[in-house]
């Protein structure tokens, strides 16, 4: 049996703890005592009073009315942060979730260095370990509001400290324990997947710790079935769901009351995508950002990673090796999930931040036990002058990121969300209806609504959202619309909402994605109203968030997005009304605002902001300013790096940059690979430089698609034409006419048989 690695207990031949043993008890005891308090102290003091923006309100509805939220449903989350409501009761439910999220980033923060003590027999660098994760940027910013990445961390580091303890007892030959020891890891594996399913990520790597440490004891048949069995158990929170359904509550998102919807809804059927389905030719770039990001998340001591990555291998070559595992995989996580990155550094980066955070504390142990090994060989009393000096250093140099990060996640006074929702529910009072296409409004307007009871007959819809089970708004599809207004099968969700109820009821609008350019809308702030007719309305007026007295470089990303959609709203009322020129002044005010003096671009919002960077270059292009488009897009890409466009593409083009425009063209159909006007905008460039068989292969991918669009026969006419086949051309050309008889297409395509038919050649 190899020899025990980590802490050895020792004791006195009557089996008691010795003098020595108790001291250093102790110490831990003052270590992870000073470690909690002092994490739990500033994440309450920085902790949210009331709902923000992302996930929060559909946690805390669900809480509050013990209801569901989105997939897989959170259920432990929710059943721990209800029990936790109640048993303290102060404050607003919003500050007592994030509260909780304090907890458990403290807990974490004990166990990290309970981690490393227990790898390398390293007090000091198991503090230093603990800090930087718990005052990591990403880590703290999420933990002091409603979210769940809190436990998920918890529970990682726990299940650690389990498979040390296990270990441990297989090496001191305690089978009983150590078979118990595993039953408890699969057990909390198993909470762990209610609480998200980014933790299969890890399960690789604990798995290669099993079968090193002891492969005959980890895969023992009545291990094997103990583990099943326990693990089975640990999912048992999943029960919740149906359970809360059945209770009819007011806020039942997925309504998993049926086996088939509960399956749905456990299964993310209503979130699916997105993994492993990034482009495989953007993972370098997407890697390099991710380790650029450790300047921000652990300022002055990123570095130390490195250092402690070695000297572990150097010293504990099997937990070198388990924890590079650990972080390639949950890296992989982060990597492969095709989504914004404003969204995804938070749901899949923080497991391997936490693997870095680890290495930071093995850093720290081997510069202190150089220290500590160099004094030592001079001098007793310098031995422990310089050991006790290096490690208040440490400490001092872990917690620099405190202030660094402070007014960045601070949470306390953050009412953004709170202050646009109120808004927005006081213009659609009474009953009426905010039509929206982002979270970021739908949950702080139905938390205030049906939690608060503020303008509780309002109602958030997100279009998209009105086919899940549970979801309200569905009943919104079926009203009848006036005399006069007809429902086209063509008509999109919001347009289709917007005929049945807008002549009944206030009606907005706060999204940038829905097109009511043949409507009647009037600006009032933060959304806009929509009516029917064409009859000119009072205006109300318009509510507006302010930015207050927090400093531009301290705003995130959602608060910014609130604060600039009442211009992002007004400049739409611009587009609507031709005024290009105005709209092109508040789109330059709402992008420099958006991305100036960002902490961290991509962290939260920015889709919103790179969204914005598209209508202004609509805006710049159908003034023929193709040259501005050309100068100002790019910039999208600092809250969006893998920003691409159509609309840029084509401003390229018309300034003769072909071969830049090409190469946009290519990055947007990485993303979007069966958008057909990208391979008509491809097919007409290489039209322009000569390239017909490839503007042809373009171009017929652009028909298969949507063999209907007029647009798309003409070019690929053209194309083959030009590439010397005269009747596959003139077919296309038939086929444009015939497909839009009355179109712009269909008369140039007319033209083309004319010509054909008289000269022969175009």
């Amino acid at each position: 049996m190899p020899h025990e690695p980590a802490l050895i207990r020792r004791e006195t031949p009557d089996g008691t703890a010795s003098f020595g043993e108790r001291i250093r008890r102790r110490q831990d005891v003052i270590i992870l005592s000073s470690l909690f308090l002092s994490s739990f102290l500033l994440h309450a003091v920085t902790a949210a009073r009331t709902v923000t923006f992302s996930d929060s309100g559909d946690f805390l509805m669900a809480v509050a009315s013990v209801g569901n939220c989105h997939g897989p449903g959170y259920p432990l989350f929710l059943m721990s942060a209800k029990l936790f409501s109640w048993i303290v009761p102060i404050g607003s439910l919003a500050f007592r979730v994030s509260l909780m999220s304090g907890l458990f980033a403290s807990l974490t923060a004990c166990l990290i260095y309970w981690i490393v003590f227990r790898m390398v027999r390293s007090r000091i660098g198991g503090v230093v370990a603990g800090l930087a994760f718990a005052f990591s940027f990403t880590f703290w910013y999420q933990t002091v509001i409603p979210e769940t990445y809190a436990m998920g961390a918890f529970l990682i580091a726990l299940m650690i400290v389990i498979m040390l303890r296990w270990e441990r007892l297989v090496h001191q030959g305690n089978k009983k324990s150590a078979n118990n020891a595993l039953a408890l890891l699969a057990f909390v594996f198993g909470l762990s997947m209610t609480s998200g399913f980014t933790i299969l990520f890890v399960l690789p790597a604990l798995i290669f710790f099993g079968l090193d440490t002891d492969y005959k004891q980890f895969l023992a048949p009545r291990n094997l079935l103990r583990m099943g069995a326990f693990f089975v158990l640990g999912l048992l929170p999943f029960i919740y769901e149906p359970v809360a359904a059945f209770r009819g509550p007011v806020y039942n998102y997925g309504d998993p009351s049926t086996l088939i919807r509960w399956f749905h809804h456990v299964t993310l059927y209503y979130q699916r995508g997105g993994l492993f389905g990034y482009p495989l030719q953007l993972y370098g770039g997407r890697i390099g950002r991710y380790f650029g990001s450790f300047t921000t998340e652990f300022p002055y001591i990123f570095w130390l990673a490195a250092v402690g990555f070695v000297a572990l291998f150097l010293r504990r070559r099997k937990y070198g090796f388990f924890l590079t595992l650990l972080f390639l995989f949950t890296l992989f996580a982060a990597v492969s999930y095709n989504q914004i990155e404003s969204v995804l550094r938070a749901h899949f980066y923080y497991p391997s931040y936490f693997v870095i955070a680890l290495l930071i504390g093995f850093g720290a142990a081997w510069i202190a036990g150089v220290v500590k090994k160099w004094a030592t060989s001079k001098d007793r009393l310098l031995a422990v002058v310089a050991g006790g000096l290096v490690t208040v250093l440490l400490v001092i140099w872990a917690c620099t990121a405190i202030p660094v990060h402070y007014a960045k996640v601070d949470k306390s006074h953050y009412d953004y969300a709170r202050v646009m929702a109120l808004g927005m529910i006081d213009k659609a009072k009474p009953a009426g209806i905010i039509l929206t296409d982002t979270d970021n409004v739908v949950f702080p307007c139905k938390y205030l609504s049906w939690i608060q009871g503020i303008g509780p007959d309002t109602r958030a819809i997100n279009p998209r959202s009105l086919t899940v089970p549970g979801w309200p708004g569905q009943d919104l599809n079926v009203t009848l619309p006036p005399p006069g207004v007809e429902i086209q099968a063509t008509d999109d969700p919001a347009t289709s909402l917007a005929k049945r109820n807008a002549s009944t009821v206030p009606f907005l609008s706060s999204g940038i994605s829905f097109g009511w350019f043949d409507w009647n809308i009037q600006w009032e702030g933060t959304v806009n109203r929509i009516y029917l007719d064409k009859a000119t309305h009072p205006a109300g007026k318009p509510t507006i968030v302010t930015q207050g007295s927090t400093a531009l470089a301290d705003l995130d990303s959602d608060a910014r997005e609130a604060i600039v959609l009442s211009d992002i709203m007004k400049a739409y009322t611009y587009v609507y009304a031709g005024d290009l020129k105005k709209a092109d002044l508040l789109y330059q005010r709402i992008t420099d605002f958006g991305v100036s003096g960002l902490y961290v671009a991509t962290l939260y919002g920015a889709e919103t902001i790179s969204a914005t960077f598209e209508l202004w270059g609509q805006t710049l292009n159908n003034q023929g300013n193709y040259r501005k488009t050309v100068q100002v897009m790019p910039r999208a890409r600092i809250v969006d790096p893998d920003f691409a466009s159509l609309t840029y593409a084509h401003a390229l083009t018309k300034v003769g940059q072909l071969d830049a425009a090409l190469t946009e063209i290519d990055n947007f159909l990485l993303h979007y690979p069966s958008t057909p006007a990208a391979y008509v905008e491809r097919g007409e460039i290489y039209i322009l430089q000569g390239d017909y068989a490839t503007a042809s292969s373009a171009l017929k991918t652009a028909v298969e698609l949507t063999p209907n669009d007029p647009r798309s026969h003409y070019d690929y006419g053209v194309a083959l034409l030009r590439d010397n086949k005269k009747r596959d051309a003139i077919e296309q050309f038939k086929l444009a006419i015939a497909k839009s008889p009355y179109s712009e297409w269909a008369d140039k395509a007319q033209q083309m048989l004319n010509t054909l038919s008289t000269s022969g050649t175009p």
